[in-house]
């Protein structure tokens, strides 16, 4: 049996895809509200990766191999200095 022509490029995005959401969860501040896993991000830069990398698709399918059934939600939340 050999396997899809396309599967060694499905598999390199779904390594990176996974790395890529552990990286970037480490700099959220997770909280949950109600059946809502809201994820803040102090960093606009960080905050951008994280909609564009499709992390957010993989945490929700770790999630939902978990049974964690959460809608998941992130936020830009900037430090404000207190001057």
């Amino acid at each position: 049996m050999t396997i899809p022509v396309w599967w060694p490029k499905v598999l390199a995005a779904t390594r990176l895809r996974r790395m890529a959401a552990g990286m970037l969860l480490d700099h959220a501040s997770p909280s949950v509200h109600g059946g809502t896993l809201r994820l803040a991000f102090v960093r606009a830069d960080i905050a951008a990766a994280w909609r564009d990398s499709g992390a957010q698709a993989a945490l929700e399918g770790a999630m939902q191999a978990a049974d964690i059934e959460l809608a998941v939600e992130s936020v830009e939340q900037p430090v404000v200095s207190g001057r």
